[in-house]
């Protein structure tokens, strides 16, 4: 399939609408609590210094990535709270299951031309979607891995410097940074005729003034009413920028991926960091989420990138109904059912079938689960 001549359809991601949350632990394990949620106090406005190597030598280090723990963290919340979740229990439409960062990939590769592959299994009338390191992209995180670990520690401890445990609290830099740690929102959106829910990963509140901490209950209602009446707010450190090409490099890449973090999530803007060689921060500066398409009027558009997923997505869905229609078998009783979707440099969309033993994202415990309560 050949995606660079995409209708401009006008659609839209309808508002992010907030049904779920979880803290990850540093064990790397779910709690259906607000544990891991995190408060930007106050943003700086003069000159700043901010060491990103301090204590960086006592971090406690990720132990998983995307690659072994895929898609089962959002696996354990969605039967927790299934009782909840209508498209679990009683599905009238098909409905895409992912993390934002799946959908991001989609909709930026339109423009990086980075190479994407992402598995997707159909069960009871939903799509899961999980990406996977493309080959491509397995070469070139090997030759620069110490590097690429650097950044991300960097970028861990700028989160230490800017937020807080709680809104009536400064941030505490000499504590060890744990990796593992995360806070996640979970969002049910619509896109054209497409029903979204993706979990993704949030950085921080912003603390009004006078703010108070989040409830002390574990009512599910109440912490989502908390929730939804917040601000969040996206961080990042960039190098410092000193001259136009290093500008529209920026602009063309990481803020378009920016972007879409903030603007799938319906969050209130960035926070970037801007850091030199050496991991010292001497400013940052804000960002309205609106403010960040203006910025970047002259290097993408953002229904471009929007429209790129609502192909791919109708695309992943047409893959499904064709398996449907041309099955001989009870169609029902092959589920999970599923597919690699890989999209090259070129935008072309190659499919692989057959391919389950090899990329399991609904594990056993999860299908089972699923179908004893059908």
């Amino acid at each position: 399939m050949d995606v660079n001549h995409l209708s401009q359809s006008n659609l839209r991601v309808g508002y992010p609408y907030i049904i779920g949350y979880m803290s990850v632990d540093v064990r790397r394990e779910f709690h259906h609590d607000l544990s891991q949620l995190k408060y930007l106090t106050t943003i700086p406005k003069r000159r700043i210094q901010y060491n990103l190597n301090h204590n960086i030598e006592k971090a406690v280090k990720r132990t998983t990535d995307g690659s072994n723990e895929k898609i089962s963290l959002m696996l354990r919340f969605l039967l927790n709270q299934r009782y909840r979740l209508d498209f679990l229990n009683n599905p009238t439409g098909t409905t895409f299951i992912t993390y934002r960062r799946t959908l991001i990939s989609v909709m930026t590769s339109i423009y990086s031309r980075e190479p994407v592959s992402i598995i997707a299994s159909l069960l009871n009338n939903c799509i899961y979607l999980c990406s996977v390191e493309s080959t491509e992209s397995l070469k070139n995180s090997n030759t620069s891995c110490d590097q690429n670990a650097k950044f991300c520690a960097w970028g861990y401890k700028f989160e230490q410097y800017m937020l807080s445990d709680l809104p009536v609290k400064v941030p505490n830099i000499e504590k060890p940074v744990i990796e593992n740690e995360e806070f996640s929102i979970y969002f049910s959106s619509q896109l054209g005729k497409h029903r979204l829910f993706y979990g993704a990963q949030i950085d921080g509140m912003l603390a009004k003034q006078n703010a108070s901490g989040p409830p002390k209950t574990s009512d599910v209602d109440a912490n989502l009413t908390y929730l939804r009446n917040a601000d969040f707010v996206e961080l990042k450190t960039n190098r410092e920028i000193h001259n136009p090409r290093q500008e529209k490099n920026f602009k063309k890449y990481k803020m378009l991926r920016c972007w879409c973090q903030c603007y799938l999530a319906g969050l209130k803007g960035l926070l970037v960091g801007y850091r030199n060689d050496e991991g010292i921060i001497h400013r940052v500066q804000w960002f309205d989420t609106e403010d960040i398409v203006r910025y970047c009027r002259d290097e993408w558009k953002p229904q471009v990138a929007i429209d790129n997923l609502v192909h791919f997505l109708s695309y992943v869905e047409n893959c499904f109904k064709s398996l449907k229609t041309t099955s001989k078998d009870d169609f029902a009783s092959k589920e999970p059912l599923t597919l690699k979707f890989d999209i090259d440099a070129q935008q072309k969309i190659t499919v692989s079938k057959d391919i389950y033993e090899e990329h399991v994202i609904l594990p056993s415990w999860y299908v089972n689960n699923i179908r004893a309560h059908l």
